[in-house]
């Protein structure tokens, strides 16, 4: 956005007024009251919002309305300034509009220092949830594939079709990717198996979001911040990571949350990684077409799913189909049901 015709206006602005306050500072008596002390406040504006030149030049020009050429000291008995007295006051107004602009201008390059060093920070938060995620996909990369980057753009439809708050838009998009950070302490030998799981190795794999919960509690008892926006984002993937595989009528894990208990940042996830992990390939099945995931996310309205969310979903389904097409994986068979 470009700045300079407002600060052309502010210009504009405090020049207009200081008229108005020689006039102001005339009818009540001349420059013995107080009056004359609101010419500071153009002044100090043009520092803040323009620049050094123009509050200096606003300096000077209030300077000069108020000195003895300009007004008497009593406009009533005609008293005129002493040379002194007005020279020192131009003196102070130069003062101040070179002190307030050297202010500003310190803190300016303070605001620009800490702007930068916060996009480096927040170019390292992105860095280091994308190595997260890829530690989760690392071990079975081969069926995951762009797992993460889709689930991302999933939700990010989804959210826009919910009018979601655009705080927690954001950070659903930037933190449902590491939904499944926890299977990282699944042993390779139930993580990978091909074959269908044993019922304590079921057990062990439904134990992956509280393990990833852990995770995600550690790193906010490290962090120690007080930033609101970096709570807010490990709040929204905490909630993500620890609810994603609880279902709406109460019959999923690790809690049995049911209904609103599940965050709404789950509830989307749910939805998101269950239409994928159904396009997907895995070691013991072959993936669904579309329209097949689309009919298994239906029958899932309200027992596992939000109703509300997989209406949002039937509503741009095609939008999700098109992201399968873009980042989907190739060279797979289909199964349908």
């Amino acid at each position: 956005m470009d700045v300079r015709p407002k600060r052309f206006w502010i210009l504009i602005g405090c020049t207009a007024v200081l008229p108005v306050l020689y006039v102001l500072v005339w009818v009540t008596g001349g420059t013995h009251n107080a009056w004359t002390h609101l010419f500071y406040l153009p002044i100090i504006l043009a520092a803040l919002a323009v620049n050094w030149q123009a509050s200096l030049v606003i300096a000077l020009a209030s300077g000069i309305l108020l000195s003895g050429w300009m007004i008497p000291r009593d406009t009533v008995a005609m008293v005129p300034q002493l040379a002194s007295a007005w020279v020192i006051r131009l003196i102070m107004f130069a003062a101040v509009s070179l002190w307030t602009s050297a202010v500003v201008d310190y803190l300016r390059r303070r605001a620009d220092k800490l702007y930068h060093e916060t996009v480096e920070l927040t170019r390292v938060q992105h860095a280091a949830v994308g190595a997260l995620v890829d530690l989760a996909e690392m071990r079975d990369q081969q069926f995951t594939g762009y797992h993460s980057r889709r689930l991302g753009a999933y939700a990010d439809v989804l959210c826009t079709y919910l009018q979601v708050d655009p705080a927690l838009h954001r950070n659903i998009v930037d933190t449902i990717g590491l939904h499944d950070i926890g299977k990282v302490a699944i042993p390779d030998a139930v993580l990978m198996k091909p074959d269908k799981l044993e019922p304590h190795e079921w057990e062990a794999i439904k134990r992956h979001p509280v393990y990833g919960e852990q995770i995600l509690d550690s790193i906010c008892r490290h962090a120690q911040t007080t930033s609101e926006a970096v709570l807010s984002f490990l709040r929204t993937a905490r909630e993500i990571v620890a609810a994603h595989h609880e279902k709406f009528d109460g019959s999923g894990y690790p809690k049995r949350l049911k209904g609103e208990e599940i965050p709404l940042s789950a509830r989307i996830a749910a939805v998101c990684d269950v239409y994928d992990s159904l396009r997907s390939q895995r070691p013991y099945k072959k993936r669904y077409c579309h329209e097949t995931a689309v009919q298994i996310i239906c029958k899932g309205s309200g027992t596992h799913f939000d109703p509300e969310i997989v209406d949002a979903f039937l509503a741009v389904q095609d939008k999700f189909a098109r992201i399968w097409d873009e980042l989907g994986e190739e060279s797979v068979a289909v199964e349908t049901v």
